[in-house]
């Protein structure tokens, strides 16, 4: 079964956009943290890390009431999983290069799918065993493997 042309193409800018927006926030997450605090949690990003805090506002810094906050921090990044547990407190935090990786794996490989299905189409080559169709009419299957001709 045939990935459908959209799809890829969905992958491929969806993928691009996705990996370009987490590159963005993971290096500015090096000199600004910025998330959401509410009923003794906050969720953000900080020094390159998703984090999540679940904490009585007496251990969060004293920070009450809920919404958004930013902060100015000194350049820092952490490169690996931290999982910490204190008495009342809880913090987590996932690099967030772990989230770059598939997304950029991803992306790269739809692009080089797509890459290669257009290749072959410009040398008239078969889209599946690579034969080349030179010679065919444009309505003959493969004599190789059987595919039908190239959309």
């Amino acid at each position: 079964m045939k990935p459908h042309p959209k799809l890829r193409k969905t992958i491929k800018w969806g993928g691009a956009a996705v990996t370009v927006l987490l590159v963005v926030v993971w290096i500015g997450s090096g000199w600004c943290q910025a998330g959401y605090v509410g009923r003794g949690t906050l969720v953000g990003v900080s020094s390159g890390c998703a984090c999540f805090h679940k904490a009585p506002a007496s251990i969060l810094g004293g920070i009450t009431g809920s919404g958004w906050y930013c902060a100015g921090q000194p350049f820092d990044f952490e490169w690996w999983m931290s999982d910490e547990r204190l008495r009342a407190a809880r913090f987590v935090a996932v690099p967030l290069w772990w989230f770059v990786l598939p997304a950029l794996s991803a992306t790269v490989a739809a692009w080089r799918l797509d890459t290669l299905v257009r290749r072959r189409a410009r040398l008239n080559l078969c889209s599946k065993c690579n034969y080349d169709r030179t010679g065919l009419s444009s309505a003959a299957v493969c004599p190789e493997c059987g595919t039908g001709p190239a959309a």
